[in-house]
């Protein structure tokens, strides 16, 4: 009897000594979240140092920020020409009549800061990262560009990096990667907005996509 009750007494203490220490753990956890959470936004941002380049090519997606971007680095002098991509038309503007691809966008949204049409061209092909970064290559060989600089979203700068380093690998074209502003959340808070969350999620899961697919 007596070995009975020290047993139970021993689980009872084993049980309290394990709510407790998960207990310390979600504390520790919680008080950590907010670096948790930003380390979680910074693992995805990647970017190349840039230098004069051949060709800026804004990647389709985002037309303003990544538009902007592109007129701020034109002006700069980072490249003599941009070029705008992606082959996707607008869902928003389809619902309005009209039928406007996503390098048409952000080739406007880089003329409305300013940016000089003159240095201005359109690549209205690919429908994804993968395909885009196909046709992007094949452009910057057809124009004898030796090094290319690729804008994308801030979030997007990782697998963007990988997929072009991947298609580029051997061509002799080197790709640097410069990531855009979002327009529409804090890189550092980004999970205070749903804009933000939905970010970062797809952007994990698009990373597992790629990383197994390709």
């Amino acid at each position: 009897m007596e070995e009975a009750s020290e047993d139970r007494a021993y689980r009872r203490r084993m049980r309290l000594w394990k709510v407790g220490l998960a207990v310390f753990f979600v504390v520790i956890l919680w008080s950590a979240r907010e670096a948790i959470l930003r380390d979680m936004g910074r693992l995805l941002i990647k970017e190349d140092e840039l230098m004069h380049a051949d060709l800026i090519y804004a990647l389709g997606g985002a037309p303003l920020e990544r538009g902007q971007e592109l007129a701020a680095l034109l002006a700069k002098g980072s490249a003599p020409m941009g070029v705008t991509t992606g082959g996707n038309p607008s869902h928003s503007l389809q619902a309005y009549g009209m039928d406007v691809l996503e390098t048409e966008l952000t080739r406007q949204a880089a003329l409305r800061v300013g940016a000089d049409q003159q240095q201005l061209d359109t690549l209205a092909r690919g429908t994804s990262t993968w395909e885009e970064a196909a046709h992007v290559l094949a452009d910057a060989r057809s124009r004898g560009a030796d090094t290319i600089i690729v804008v994308t979203t801030e979030f997007h700068t990782r697998r963007v990096g990988r997929v072009f380093r991947k298609r580029f690998k051997g061509s002799g074209v080197v790709v640097l990667v410069h990531g855009a502003r979002s327009l529409d959340y804090d890189p550092q808070r980004w999970w205070d907005t749903e804009e933000g969350l939905l970010m970062v999620n797809n952007e994990y899961v698009k990373l597992l996509y790629y990383a197994l697919k390709y």
